[in-house]
């Protein structure tokens, strides 16, 4: 499975026999228009759209959904829905600006997973804390920054803050991550830092 960073919070996932877009900034008719992918995960859309003979479909709401080999999964939180979708045995979880700490219910819902995808909001640094409390909590093979814009030059700009916080000294950005199935369990977070693909 093929992740490349869209730019924003938009990721977009290729498996061996479908894409996936995740991105909950988009809005339904954009998501659906783009044609980019067979399925859509935004949580940003309020109502699913699962008609497979009629386009992409759309996940937006909470429940499990089983779509050309896809598993997806919509956990209900307190501050909104957070998706897991699973692409040929990689399971990410996409928060993307869902603020955490994340309660024991949501963590029991979300279960284990491989890669975690989370909005830097910015370069916040309130947000580079919440998203090192929030691997602590979920403790992902792979962690993908997103939500954030790239400096252009040598230095970290608004991954600053959260490079900081994750104790990484030297930040290289990648065109796409690669993944031959699941990582597996692993003690430590790897940092992927992807380019934006516009």
């Amino acid at each position: 499975m093929e992740i490349t960073w869209l730019g924003a919070s938009a990721l977009l996932l290729k498996g061996r026999e479908t894409k996936v877009l995740l991105d909950p900034a988009y809005h339904k008719g954009d998501a659906l228009a783009s044609g980019a992918a067979e399925i859509v995960v935004s949580a940003a859309a309020t109502e699913n759209l699962l008609r497979p003979d009629k386009g992409p479909q759309l996940v937006a709401r909470e429940g499990e959904y089983e779509l050309r080999g896809v598993a997806v999964r919509g956990v209900a939180t307190a501050a909104g829905t957070l998706f897991v979708t699973e692409v040929d045995e990689v399971a990410v979880c996409d928060l993307g600006d869902f603020p955490g700490p994340l309660d024991v219910e949501a963590l029991d819902a979300i279960g284990t997973i491989d890669v975690l995808a989370v909005s830097l909001q910015e370069g916040s640094p309130a947000r580079a804390v919440e998203v090192a409390a929030l691997v602590s909590q979920l403790q992902p093979s792979v962690l993908v920054p997103v939500g954030y814009r790239a400096s252009g030059d040598e230095s970290p700009g608004e991954l600053g803050e959260f490079a900081k916080e994750m104790g990484l000294t030297q930040i290289t950005a990648q065109a796409k991550l690669t993944l031959a199935g699941s990582p597996g369990a692993s003690d430590d977070t790897r940092v992927v830092v992807l380019e934006a693909r516009r």
